[in-house]
């Protein structure tokens, strides 16, 4: 039994797809608010045993958010896919719900994502996702 999570990547979810490494603008009413990245990832988690005899979950996929905003300030979150049911819905309608508050988001195209991932948030790249562009 390893006392690490194995380093295979989940079984993909399709509902994922449109998010994958993306970025999006954050609106208040009219007014940007701050930028969101997102990147979906790879987890674990324990279910057993101690110290080297540890068993773990099947892998499976989780969304890591980074913001920014444009007052100034950073956030972020992780949530995996049994949490993120009502939110994919609100994204698929360019909705983002933020501490209680519905902003909108309008999400950008692969390059301005891939640009927003470096010069924002000056994450490196996913090569599990860049490998596949």
């Amino acid at each position: 039994m390893p006392y690490h999570p194995t380093t295979a990547r989940a079984e993909p979810d399709p509902r994922l797809d449109p998010y994958r490494e993306r970025a999006g603008a954050l609106f208040r009413q009219d007014e940007q608010v701050g930028v969101l990245y997102l990147r979906i990832g790879t987890w674990s988690q324990q279910v057993g045993g101690h110290l080297w005899w540890r068993r773990w979950s099947e892998p499976r996929e989780q969304a890591e958010g980074y913001l920014a905003f444009t007052a100034g300030g950073f956030d972020d979150f992780v949530e995996d896919l049994q949490t993120l049911g009502d939110e994919l819905a609100d994204w698929g309608m360019g909705r983002f719900l933020y501490r209680g508050e519905l902003l909108h988001v309008t999400w950008l195209d692969d390059a301005t994502s891939r640009q927003t991932r470096v010069d924002t948030f000056g994450l490196d790249p996913n090569p599990a996702v860049d490998r596949l562009h």
